[in-house]
């Protein structure tokens, strides 16, 4: 089948709104939340003015052209820098998930992408234990999180944290180790027993032997040690030569491309759209990961302009990650600076998420964070509500200008002189969760917004939202709705 004819029959053909298929400020925002934290209004205003495939190209665009991310002032620290002041240390490490949480709610688009890619290539900050090592990681998800696949593999088996985390370092001519070189096959290019055997794995190991660190300084700088490389001839997939780190990374990506490429689209596919995979659909992703030389953006273009992303079938199916849970609030609300983002709330964010299982820089094991329905159980959804209500009744009334954005989103959403509290809360609703509720649970949500508001405020139209107390109304009602089933779901 050609591609051509191959993307219209699986629905990888662009989506074009009609009559039947109209482009709403839902389907904007079930694109931001699945490429980022969700929108803002005056996002999905913007969204709506492009068509999707423009949008589509203008945010991945907007990542391609973002500056590498600023390294922090001890970037390049060892542990002689530190002098033995742990207090120091561990200052620099929470600050620095402080940041990133930071980061997903001001940005939300190239830190969401980053996030996905540390579930991918997967380390355990616990294991390497250097500040230093954490920044490097995190500055290459980010710096690769659209590029070239190719060279994100490469250059992650030499990355400091990698290499301590999967013994690389260790891996020597005498005593090669297979960890680095079994995740390298199995969860990082091919996928689990897809194209390669036991046997693959010992001979990966010996090409990849020689790179080493100092990680007992927590020193950045690897280096290729001769006298450790394992320079006798090996046999991987079938192939021999002398081969080493580089010749592995060719073997790999020229005689396993549809193994590759399957397995990385089954992956992107299973995070951005649904955890059960449609086949047709990563069929032509493949095809395009393959025909465009392992580059990632004209993947993600591809799949986020379909029309099957794009189906009602695919929004609002996924259970929401913690981090997802409880960063899309504040995006939704608008509330992208000021106090309601200190350091202590960042803090707060990165404590709640770590109790809820999704701790950064640290998933569960190298398999990564299994997601979807193993992120709620009766004990997680009980924190996601206490944790919620905090950040509502904490953050979002803390300060004037928190509630001032809380107000000036449901007067965007109506207007400033709207005196109808049905229609507010109507509108919030569609807001915050991409649809319209039955009757009851409309009525339970209505109460929540009018609160302790006398009634006959509201029959003789003497509310309205210039009201004092129009933000608490509006924690009220989102206190209410980020309790239902449909808030857990994007």
């Amino acid at each position: 089948m050609q591609l051509s004819s191959l993307l219209t029959h699986t629905g990888l053909a662009p989506y074009v709104p009609s009559t039947q298929r109209p482009w709403t400020a839902a389907q904007v925002q079930h694109l931001y939340q699945r490429i980022g934290f969700g929108a803002t209004k005056a996002q999905l205003d913007a969204g709506l003015s492009l068509t999707p495939s423009a949008l589509v190209d203008q945010l991945i665009d907007g990542i391609l052209d973002q500056e590498p991310p600023v390294p922090p002032p001890w970037a390049d620290w060892t542990f002689e820098d530190y002098n033995e002041d742990d207090d120091l240390y561990f200052d620099h490490k929470f600050e620095f998930f402080r940041r990133w949480i930071r980061e997903m709610i001001t940005d939300g688009l190239r830190p969401k992408l980053a996030l996905f890619w540390s579930n991918h290539f997967v380390t355990e900050e616990e294991v390497y234990d250097c500040n230093g090592y954490m920044w490097s990681y995190y500055r290459l998800l980010h710096v690769n999180a659209l590029g070239n696949f190719r060279t994100f593999v490469e250059e992650m088996g030499k990355n400091p944290a990698m290499l301590v985390y999967l013994n690389g370092n260790l891996n020597v001519a005498e005593e090669p180790n297979e960890n680095y070189a079994r995740e390298l096959l199995e969860l990082f290019t091919m996928g689990e027993g897809n194209g390669y055997t036991q046997d693959d794995i010992v001979e990966v190991s010996r090409a990849l032997t020689g790179w080493q660190i100092d990680m007992y300084n927590c020193d950045q700088t690897v280096v290729f040690d001769p006298d450790l490389f394992d320079s006798t001839q090996k046999t991987i997939f079938g192939q021999t030569g002398n081969w080493n780190y580089d010749d592995v990374h060719e073997l790999i990506f020229d005689y396993r491309k549809n193994e590759i490429a399957q397995y990385i689209c089954t992956k992107i596919y299973r995070y951005f759209v649904y955890d059960k995979p449609d086949l047709e659909i990563i069929q032509g992703m493949a095809q395009t990961f393959i025909e465009n030389n392992w580059e990632l953006a004209p993947v993600f273009r591809q799949l986020f302009k379909s029309q099957h992303f794009f189906s009602s079938q695919r929004m609002n199916v996924r259970i929401k990650s913690p981090l997802e849970a409880l960063i899309q609030p504040y995006r939704l609300a608008g509330i992208l600076e000021g106090e309601a983002i200190n350091e202590d709330w960042m803090g707060y964010i990165n404590y709640m998420v770590d109790e809820l299982g999704q701790k950064l820089f640290s998933p569960v094991d190298v398999a990564g964070w299994p997601g979807y329905h193993n992120w709620i159980n009766e004990n997680t959804l009980t924190i996601r509500w206490q944790f919620s209500t905090d950040i509502i009744y904490g953050a979002f009334l803390d300060t004037d200008a928190a509630r001032d954005s809380l107000r000036e989103l449901a007067i965007a959403l109506t207007s400033s002189t709207e005196t109808d509290p049905l229609v507010v809360t109507r509108a919030l609703i569609q807001h915050f969760l991409k649809r319209q509720l039955e009757p009851e649970l409309e009525q339970a949500a209505l109460a929540y917004f009018k609160g302790e508001i006398p009634e006959n405020y509201f029959d003789t139209g003497q509310w309205n939202l210039w009201f004092d107390e129009s933000p608490y109304q509006i924690s009220n009602l989102l206190f209410y709705l980020l309790r239902l089933p449909e808030w857990q779901l994007s």
